[in-house]
Protein backbone atom coordinates (compact mmCIF):
# COMPACT_ATOMS: atom_id res chain seq x y z
CA UNK A 1 0.00 0.00 0.00
CA UNK A 2 1.47 3.69 -0.80
CA UNK A 3 1.80 5.79 1.93
CA UNK A 4 -0.46 8.70 2.89
CA UNK A 5 -0.10 11.91 1.01
CA UNK A 6 -0.63 15.54 2.29
CA UNK A 7 -2.09 15.75 -1.17
CA UNK A 8 -4.98 13.12 -0.86
CA UNK A 9 -5.71 14.61 2.72
CA UNK A 10 -6.74 18.14 0.87
CA UNK A 11 -10.39 19.03 1.33
CA UNK A 12 -12.20 19.15 -2.02
CA UNK A 13 -14.64 22.05 -0.58
CA UNK A 14 -14.14 23.59 3.03
CA UNK A 15 -10.98 25.93 2.71
CA UNK A 16 -9.69 27.36 5.28
CA UNK A 17 -6.24 28.45 5.10
CA UNK A 18 -6.14 30.82 8.63
CA UNK A 19 -2.89 29.63 10.84
CA UNK A 20 -4.56 27.67 13.97
CA UNK A 21 -1.37 26.79 16.01
CA UNK A 22 1.86 27.92 15.60
CA UNK A 23 5.11 25.62 17.02
CA UNK A 24 8.68 25.25 17.53
CA UNK A 25 10.58 22.92 15.48
CA UNK A 26 13.92 21.93 14.35
CA UNK A 27 12.95 21.00 10.61
CA UNK A 28 15.24 18.17 8.49
CA UNK A 29 18.19 16.17 9.43
CA UNK A 30 20.16 16.61 12.88
CA UNK A 31 23.24 18.45 12.03
CA UNK A 32 26.05 17.68 15.00
CA UNK A 33 28.42 20.77 16.07
CA UNK A 34 31.93 19.87 17.13
CA UNK A 35 30.18 19.31 21.07
CA UNK A 36 27.93 16.65 19.42
CA UNK A 37 24.88 18.98 19.85
CA UNK A 38 21.99 19.86 17.11
CA UNK A 39 22.76 22.59 15.66
CA UNK A 40 19.87 23.12 13.75
CA UNK A 41 17.98 26.20 14.48
CA UNK A 42 14.13 26.56 15.62
CA UNK A 43 11.98 27.57 12.96
CA UNK A 44 7.80 28.29 13.65
CA UNK A 45 5.87 26.31 11.89
CA UNK A 46 1.97 27.42 10.85
CA UNK A 47 -0.52 24.99 10.74
CA UNK A 48 -4.28 25.56 9.71
CA UNK A 49 -7.80 24.68 11.30
CA UNK A 50 -7.68 22.33 8.42
CA UNK A 51 -4.21 20.85 8.95
CA UNK A 52 -4.91 20.16 12.70
CA UNK A 53 -8.24 18.38 12.02
CA UNK A 54 -6.28 16.13 9.61
CA UNK A 55 -3.55 15.39 12.81
CA UNK A 56 -6.93 14.60 15.03
CA UNK A 57 -7.79 12.52 12.48
CA UNK A 58 -4.88 10.10 12.45
CA UNK A 59 -5.07 10.32 15.70
CA UNK A 60 -8.60 9.03 16.21
CA UNK A 61 -9.50 11.70 17.98
CA UNK A 62 -13.39 12.84 18.54
CA UNK A 63 -14.23 16.32 17.43
CA UNK A 64 -17.10 18.88 18.05
CA UNK A 65 -17.50 21.63 15.90
CA UNK A 66 -19.65 24.55 17.45
CA UNK A 67 -20.24 28.38 15.99
CA UNK A 68 -22.85 29.90 14.76
CA UNK A 69 -24.82 28.82 11.25
CA UNK A 70 -23.06 29.43 8.46
CA UNK A 71 -19.72 28.83 9.35
CA UNK A 72 -18.97 25.74 7.19
CA UNK A 73 -19.39 22.88 10.08
CA UNK A 74 -21.21 20.68 8.17
CA UNK A 75 -19.31 21.18 5.07
CA UNK A 76 -15.89 20.27 6.62
CA UNK A 77 -17.38 16.85 8.16
CA UNK A 78 -18.72 16.25 4.61
CA UNK A 79 -15.75 16.44 3.59
CA UNK A 80 -14.21 14.06 5.71
CA UNK A 81 -17.17 11.54 5.55
CA UNK A 82 -17.09 11.87 1.83
CA UNK A 83 -13.40 12.54 0.72
CA UNK A 84 -11.75 10.71 3.45
CA UNK A 85 -13.74 7.60 4.08
CA UNK A 86 -15.74 7.20 1.10
CA UNK A 87 -18.96 8.08 2.27
CA UNK A 88 -22.16 6.29 3.46
CA UNK A 89 -23.11 4.57 0.46
CA UNK A 90 -22.88 0.90 0.13
CA UNK A 91 -19.10 0.98 -0.33
CA UNK A 92 -18.16 3.86 1.75
CA UNK A 93 -16.73 3.99 5.34
CA UNK A 94 -18.94 6.43 6.92
CA UNK A 95 -22.52 6.45 8.79
CA UNK A 96 -24.20 9.81 8.93
CA UNK A 97 -27.04 10.88 11.09
CA UNK A 98 -28.97 14.16 11.77
CA UNK A 99 -30.06 15.00 14.95
CA UNK A 100 -33.30 15.37 15.75
CA UNK A 101 -35.94 14.51 18.28
CA UNK A 102 -36.84 11.07 16.26
CA UNK A 103 -33.33 10.04 15.91
CA UNK A 104 -33.21 6.10 16.67
CA UNK A 105 -29.69 4.73 16.45
CA UNK A 106 -31.16 1.41 15.64
CA UNK A 107 -32.16 2.95 12.36
CA UNK A 108 -28.20 2.45 11.94
CA UNK A 109 -27.23 -0.26 13.01
CA UNK A 110 -30.24 -2.62 13.05
CA UNK A 111 -32.83 -4.21 10.84
CA UNK A 112 -35.73 -6.02 11.22
CA UNK A 113 -36.77 -9.68 8.96
CA UNK A 114 -39.79 -11.03 9.83
CA UNK A 115 -40.68 -15.03 7.82
CA UNK A 116 -43.77 -14.22 6.94
CA UNK A 117 -44.54 -17.72 5.76
CA UNK A 118 -43.75 -19.42 9.51
CA UNK A 119 -46.89 -17.14 10.71
CA UNK A 120 -44.50 -16.58 14.00
CA UNK A 121 -42.39 -13.53 15.08
CA UNK A 122 -39.71 -13.36 17.29
CA UNK A 123 -38.26 -10.07 17.99
CA UNK A 124 -35.12 -11.42 19.15
CA UNK A 125 -34.60 -13.80 16.47
CA UNK A 126 -36.10 -11.16 13.91
CA UNK A 127 -33.96 -8.60 14.92
CA UNK A 128 -30.47 -8.25 12.98
CA UNK A 129 -26.97 -6.60 13.38
CA UNK A 130 -26.15 -4.30 10.15
CA UNK A 131 -22.82 -5.91 10.14
CA UNK A 132 -21.59 -3.48 7.51
CA UNK A 133 -22.42 -0.89 9.75
CA UNK A 134 -20.93 -1.56 12.91
CA UNK A 135 -17.57 -2.05 11.51
CA UNK A 136 -17.29 1.01 9.69
CA UNK A 137 -14.64 3.84 10.52
CA UNK A 138 -16.77 7.14 10.31
CA UNK A 139 -19.90 8.04 12.63
CA UNK A 140 -20.72 11.87 11.75
CA UNK A 141 -23.56 13.76 13.39
CA UNK A 142 -24.60 17.06 12.05
CA UNK A 143 -26.16 19.45 14.11
CA UNK A 144 -26.31 17.26 17.48
CA UNK A 145 -27.93 19.53 19.88
CA UNK A 146 -31.54 19.48 18.14
CA UNK A 147 -31.89 16.53 19.23
CA UNK A 148 -33.33 16.74 23.19
CA UNK A 149 -31.10 15.27 26.06
CA UNK A 150 -32.35 11.92 26.14
CA UNK A 151 -31.58 11.57 22.48
CA UNK A 152 -28.31 13.06 22.96
CA UNK A 153 -27.55 9.95 25.16
CA UNK A 154 -27.56 7.56 22.49
CA UNK A 155 -25.29 8.93 20.58
CA UNK A 156 -22.46 8.14 23.89
CA UNK A 157 -22.22 5.04 21.89
CA UNK A 158 -21.07 6.44 18.72
CA UNK A 159 -18.72 8.29 20.53
CA UNK A 160 -17.20 5.39 23.02
CA UNK A 161 -16.83 3.12 20.03
CA UNK A 162 -19.53 1.23 20.88
CA UNK A 163 -22.99 -0.53 20.27
CA UNK A 164 -24.84 -2.93 22.41
CA UNK A 165 -27.34 -5.18 20.86
CA UNK A 166 -28.97 -7.72 22.85
CA UNK A 167 -26.77 -7.09 25.56
CA UNK A 168 -23.92 -7.70 24.40
CA UNK A 169 -21.04 -5.20 23.40
CA UNK A 170 -20.26 -4.98 19.74
CA UNK A 171 -17.59 -2.35 19.15
CA UNK A 172 -17.22 0.06 16.41
CA UNK A 173 -15.18 0.43 13.51
CA UNK A 174 -11.87 -1.68 13.04
CA UNK A 175 -8.71 -2.58 14.60
CA UNK A 176 -9.86 -0.07 18.12
CA UNK A 177 -10.28 2.77 15.33
CA UNK A 178 -13.91 4.57 15.28
CA UNK A 179 -13.68 8.28 14.96
CA UNK A 180 -16.66 10.30 15.89
CA UNK A 181 -17.14 14.15 14.58
CA UNK A 182 -20.47 16.40 15.62
CA UNK A 183 -21.57 19.77 14.39
CA UNK A 184 -24.05 22.00 16.78
CA UNK A 185 -25.06 25.36 16.78
CA UNK A 186 -24.38 26.83 20.47
CA UNK A 187 -26.47 29.59 22.11
CA UNK A 188 -24.15 31.33 23.56
CA UNK A 189 -23.96 34.89 25.20
CA UNK A 190 -27.26 36.10 23.53
CA UNK A 191 -27.86 32.96 21.08
CA UNK A 192 -31.15 33.06 19.40
CA UNK A 193 -31.09 29.16 18.05
CA UNK A 194 -34.55 27.82 18.10
CA UNK A 195 -35.12 24.23 18.09
CA UNK A 196 -31.70 24.09 20.00
CA UNK A 197 -31.25 21.75 23.09
CA UNK A 198 -28.66 22.66 25.79
CA UNK A 199 -24.99 19.63 24.88
CA UNK A 200 -24.86 16.63 27.67
CA UNK A 201 -21.37 18.07 29.60
CA UNK A 202 -20.84 14.29 29.17
CA UNK A 203 -21.10 14.19 25.90
CA UNK A 204 -19.36 17.61 25.66
CA UNK A 205 -16.21 15.27 27.02
CA UNK A 206 -16.51 12.30 24.21
CA UNK A 207 -15.48 14.98 21.91
CA UNK A 208 -12.31 14.92 22.71
CA UNK A 209 -11.25 17.99 20.98
CA UNK A 210 -13.40 21.04 20.11
CA UNK A 211 -13.25 23.24 17.81
CA UNK A 212 -15.05 26.77 17.85
CA UNK A 213 -15.75 28.21 14.47
CA UNK A 214 -16.70 31.47 15.30
CA UNK A 215 -12.77 32.05 17.20
CA UNK A 216 -10.62 34.43 14.41
CA UNK A 217 -8.08 32.31 14.50
CA UNK A 218 -9.68 29.22 13.29
CA UNK A 219 -12.71 31.01 10.78
CA UNK A 220 -11.02 31.16 7.01
CA UNK A 221 -9.50 33.96 6.05
CA UNK A 222 -11.08 37.16 3.63
CA UNK A 223 -9.08 36.00 0.56
CA UNK A 224 -10.42 31.97 1.71
CA UNK A 225 -14.11 33.70 1.66
CA UNK A 226 -13.70 35.20 -1.71
CA UNK A 227 -12.16 32.04 -3.16
CA UNK A 228 -15.61 30.46 -1.99
CA UNK A 229 -17.67 33.26 -3.19
CA UNK A 230 -16.39 32.61 -6.85
CA UNK A 231 -16.87 28.90 -6.91
CA UNK A 232 -19.92 28.60 -4.87
CA UNK A 233 -23.34 29.79 -6.23
CA UNK A 234 -25.25 26.85 -3.94
CA UNK A 235 -25.90 27.73 -0.92
CA UNK A 236 -26.19 24.23 0.12
CA UNK A 237 -23.17 21.66 1.19
CA UNK A 238 -21.23 19.90 -1.67
CA UNK A 239 -20.58 16.26 -1.88
CA UNK A 240 -17.22 15.59 -2.13
CA UNK A 241 -15.77 13.18 -4.60
CA UNK A 242 -15.69 9.74 -2.86
CA UNK A 243 -12.59 8.36 -2.10
CA UNK A 244 -11.69 5.77 0.88
CA UNK A 245 -8.57 6.20 2.63
CA UNK A 246 -9.39 4.08 5.17
CA UNK A 247 -6.29 2.01 5.28
CA UNK A 248 -3.72 4.33 4.78
CA UNK A 249 -4.82 6.03 7.81
CA UNK A 250 -5.61 3.08 9.95
CA UNK A 251 -1.59 2.32 9.33
CA UNK A 252 -0.66 5.78 10.63
CA UNK A 253 -2.84 5.88 13.63
CA UNK A 254 -1.61 2.63 14.24
CA UNK A 255 2.37 4.35 14.54
CA UNK A 256 0.76 7.43 16.18
CA UNK A 257 -0.63 5.42 19.19
CA UNK A 258 2.48 3.80 20.07
CA UNK A 259 4.37 6.55 19.84
CA UNK A 260 1.82 8.27 22.40
CA UNK A 261 1.83 5.50 24.74
CA UNK A 262 5.50 5.06 25.81
CA UNK A 263 6.31 7.10 28.91
CA UNK A 264 7.28 11.13 27.83
CA UNK A 265 8.74 12.87 30.45
CA UNK A 266 7.75 16.03 29.31
CA UNK A 267 4.49 15.18 29.19
CA UNK A 268 3.99 13.70 32.06
CA UNK A 269 5.32 16.86 33.69
CA UNK A 270 2.87 18.77 31.82
CA UNK A 271 0.35 16.18 32.76
CA UNK A 272 0.72 16.57 36.48
CA UNK A 273 0.89 20.52 35.92
CA UNK A 274 -2.78 20.58 34.26
CA UNK A 275 -3.73 18.07 36.37
CA UNK A 276 -2.95 17.83 40.03
CA UNK A 277 -1.50 21.03 39.57
CA UNK A 278 -4.35 22.91 38.56
CA UNK A 279 -6.85 21.46 40.82
CA UNK A 280 -4.86 22.99 43.94
CA UNK A 281 -6.83 26.03 45.57
CA UNK A 282 -4.30 27.78 48.30
CA UNK A 283 -7.65 29.43 49.94
CA UNK A 284 -9.30 26.25 50.45
CA UNK A 285 -9.36 24.56 53.98
CA UNK A 286 -8.45 20.81 51.95
CA UNK A 287 -6.27 22.39 49.03
CA UNK A 288 -9.09 21.47 47.04
CA UNK A 289 -10.35 23.41 43.68
CA UNK A 290 -13.67 21.65 43.01
CA UNK A 291 -15.79 22.91 45.95
CA UNK A 292 -14.38 26.22 45.95
CA UNK A 293 -14.16 26.62 41.70
CA UNK A 294 -15.61 29.00 40.07
CA UNK A 295 -17.81 30.39 42.98
CA UNK A 296 -15.31 31.49 45.50
CA UNK A 297 -12.38 32.40 42.72
CA UNK A 298 -13.87 36.08 42.50
CA UNK A 299 -13.65 37.00 46.18
CA UNK A 300 -10.36 35.06 46.84
CA UNK A 301 -7.26 37.20 47.47
CA UNK A 302 -4.73 34.97 46.78
CA UNK A 303 -2.07 37.25 45.04
CA UNK A 304 -1.37 34.15 42.78
CA UNK A 305 -4.53 33.51 41.49
CA UNK A 306 -4.31 35.47 38.22
CA UNK A 307 -3.94 31.82 36.37
CA UNK A 308 -5.39 29.64 38.69
CA UNK A 309 -8.81 31.13 38.62
CA UNK A 310 -9.32 30.96 35.15
CA UNK A 311 -9.16 27.01 35.06
CA UNK A 312 -9.21 24.42 37.35
CA UNK A 313 -7.80 20.77 36.33
CA UNK A 314 -8.27 18.57 33.43
CA UNK A 315 -10.13 15.45 33.44
CA UNK A 316 -8.06 11.99 32.87
CA UNK A 317 -10.30 11.50 29.66
CA UNK A 318 -8.75 14.64 28.14
CA UNK A 319 -5.25 14.94 29.24
CA UNK A 320 -4.65 11.16 27.19
CA UNK A 321 -6.79 13.47 23.82
CA UNK A 322 -4.00 16.06 24.71
CA UNK A 323 -0.91 14.01 24.40
CA UNK A 324 -2.20 11.85 21.22
CA UNK A 325 -3.01 15.02 19.17
CA UNK A 326 0.69 16.64 20.33
CA UNK A 327 1.96 13.40 18.50
CA UNK A 328 -0.52 13.64 15.55
CA UNK A 329 0.49 17.36 15.13
CA UNK A 330 4.17 16.33 14.54
CA UNK A 331 3.19 13.91 11.96
CA UNK A 332 1.01 15.84 10.01
CA UNK A 333 3.86 18.78 9.69
CA UNK A 334 6.47 15.73 8.48
CA UNK A 335 3.65 14.29 6.10
CA UNK A 336 3.10 18.38 5.12
CA UNK A 337 6.81 19.34 4.75
CA UNK A 338 7.76 16.54 3.29
CA UNK A 339 10.61 16.23 5.44
CA UNK A 340 11.49 15.38 9.35
CA UNK A 341 10.24 17.74 11.63
CA UNK A 342 11.07 17.81 15.26
CA UNK A 343 8.69 19.55 16.92
CA UNK A 344 9.29 21.17 21.12
CA UNK A 345 6.96 18.46 22.95
CA UNK A 346 5.92 21.42 25.51
CA UNK A 347 4.65 23.54 22.64
CA UNK A 348 3.27 20.94 20.84
CA UNK A 349 1.05 19.60 24.16
CA UNK A 350 0.31 23.61 24.91
CA UNK A 351 -0.96 23.96 21.46
CA UNK A 352 -3.05 20.65 22.00
CA UNK A 353 -4.42 21.79 25.07
CA UNK A 354 -6.19 24.75 23.22
CA UNK A 355 -8.44 22.88 21.71
CA UNK A 356 -10.49 20.85 25.23
CA UNK A 357 -12.07 24.52 25.57
CA UNK A 358 -15.44 22.87 26.24
CA UNK A 359 -14.98 20.37 28.43
CA UNK A 360 -15.57 22.07 31.29
CA UNK A 361 -12.16 23.51 33.05
CA UNK A 362 -12.85 27.03 32.34
CA UNK A 363 -14.65 29.76 35.04
CA UNK A 364 -17.87 29.73 33.40
CA UNK A 365 -18.84 32.74 35.65
CA UNK A 366 -15.62 34.82 34.22
CA UNK A 367 -16.06 33.41 30.56
CA UNK A 368 -19.71 34.93 30.88
CA UNK A 369 -18.61 37.94 32.42
CA UNK A 370 -15.71 39.00 31.07
CA UNK A 371 -15.25 37.48 27.84
CA UNK A 372 -19.05 37.51 26.47
CA UNK A 373 -19.02 33.65 26.25
CA UNK A 374 -16.03 33.81 23.88
CA UNK A 375 -14.64 30.77 25.63
CA UNK A 376 -12.05 29.78 22.90
CA UNK A 377 -10.53 33.88 23.25
CA UNK A 378 -10.43 32.79 27.14
CA UNK A 379 -9.14 29.68 26.59
CA UNK A 380 -6.74 31.38 23.72
CA UNK A 381 -5.66 33.51 27.17
CA UNK A 382 -5.39 31.11 29.96
CA UNK A 383 -3.01 28.95 27.80
CA UNK A 384 -0.80 32.02 27.54
CA UNK A 385 -0.59 32.73 31.21
CA UNK A 386 -0.55 28.37 31.17
CA UNK A 387 3.18 29.23 28.24
CA UNK A 388 4.95 31.03 31.18
CA UNK A 389 4.63 28.38 33.56
CA UNK A 390 5.66 25.67 31.30
CA UNK A 391 8.38 28.23 30.46
CA UNK A 392 9.23 27.92 34.25
CA UNK A 393 8.99 24.45 34.48
CA UNK A 394 11.75 24.13 31.50
CA UNK A 395 14.13 25.53 33.29
CA UNK A 396 14.11 22.48 35.78
CA UNK A 397 13.20 19.81 33.65
CA UNK A 398 16.28 18.64 32.71
CA UNK A 399 17.74 17.90 36.41
CA UNK A 400 13.88 16.67 37.29
CA UNK A 401 14.60 14.15 34.41
CA UNK A 402 18.41 13.19 35.84
CA UNK A 403 16.34 12.64 39.01
CA UNK A 404 17.87 15.48 40.93
CA UNK A 405 16.25 18.13 42.90
CA UNK A 406 14.94 20.88 41.02
CA UNK A 407 16.27 24.13 43.02
CA UNK A 408 18.74 26.24 40.51
CA UNK A 409 21.10 28.67 41.93
CA UNK A 410 21.66 31.64 39.58
CA UNK A 411 24.72 34.19 40.04
CA UNK A 412 26.93 36.32 38.18
CA UNK A 413 30.23 35.32 36.72
CA UNK A 414 31.88 37.38 34.27
CA UNK A 415 29.50 40.39 33.48
CA UNK A 416 26.91 37.42 32.43
CA UNK A 417 24.15 35.83 34.31
CA UNK A 418 24.66 32.09 34.84
CA UNK A 419 22.14 29.14 36.13
CA UNK A 420 22.99 26.36 36.79
CA UNK A 421 21.27 23.03 39.18
CA UNK A 422 22.33 23.28 42.96
CA UNK A 423 24.31 20.61 43.95
CA UNK A 424 27.29 20.24 47.07
CA UNK A 425 30.09 20.78 44.64
CA UNK A 426 28.60 23.58 42.89
CA UNK A 427 27.79 25.37 45.88
CA UNK A 428 31.56 24.89 47.35
CA UNK A 429 33.34 26.20 44.42
CA UNK A 430 30.83 29.50 44.67
CA UNK A 431 31.54 30.14 48.61
CA UNK A 432 35.13 29.63 48.55
CA UNK A 433 35.19 32.14 45.27
CA UNK A 434 32.92 34.36 47.35
CA UNK A 435 30.60 34.82 44.71
CA UNK A 436 27.03 35.27 46.06
CA UNK A 437 24.27 33.73 44.71
CA UNK A 438 20.22 33.30 44.65
CA UNK A 439 18.39 30.19 45.17
CA UNK A 440 15.53 29.23 43.34
CA UNK A 441 13.20 25.78 43.63
CA UNK A 442 10.33 24.60 41.08
CA UNK A 443 8.20 23.66 44.25
CA UNK A 444 8.26 27.39 45.57
CA UNK A 445 7.85 29.15 42.03
CA UNK A 446 4.60 26.89 41.07
CA UNK A 447 2.88 27.78 44.76
CA UNK A 448 3.20 30.97 44.04
CA UNK A 449 1.66 30.80 40.77
CA UNK A 450 -1.57 29.09 42.59
CA UNK A 451 -0.68 25.54 41.28
CA UNK A 452 -0.33 22.33 43.47
CA UNK A 453 3.22 20.71 43.78
CA UNK A 454 2.39 17.70 45.23
CA UNK A 455 3.40 15.64 42.21
CA UNK A 456 7.08 16.85 41.63
CA UNK A 457 8.99 14.58 44.61
CA UNK A 458 7.42 11.71 43.11
CA UNK A 459 7.55 12.48 39.52
CA UNK A 460 11.56 13.14 40.00
CA UNK A 461 11.91 9.87 42.47
CA UNK A 462 10.06 8.23 39.04
CA UNK A 463 12.51 9.62 37.20
CA UNK A 464 15.53 8.32 38.99
CA UNK A 465 14.06 5.36 39.26
CA UNK A 466 13.67 5.12 35.22
CA UNK A 467 17.64 6.17 34.81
Amino acid sequence: MNELTYDELKFPNYVNSNTAIRLRAKVGEPELDREGKDARPLKTLELTLSDVVYAAELAGLNMLFVSDSGRGKTQLTSDVAWHHYGGDQETGQANWADGRPSFDITDLFERTRVDLDSGKFDSDTARQVKEERVKRLFFGVDEINRAPGPKQNEFFDLADGKYTFNGKRLNLGEDGYALFMATANLNKLNGDFSGTFELDRALLNRAHLTFDLDHPNFRPTPEDEMVIEERKANPKVDLAPAQDLTGKILTINKKILTAAKQLDPYFTAFRFLVGRGLDYCDTDNYKEKGAAFPMLCNECGYTGKDLCSMIKGSSERSIPAVKTLAYALSYLAELKLGEKVEIDPLDAVLQAFRFTTYHGNLNELVAQEEYAARNQTMMDETVEKLSGVVNTLRDYLPMMIAGQDPTIISYQFQGNRVKAPKDQKTVQALNKANISFQETNLKKELKEKGLGVDWVDPYVKRMKELK
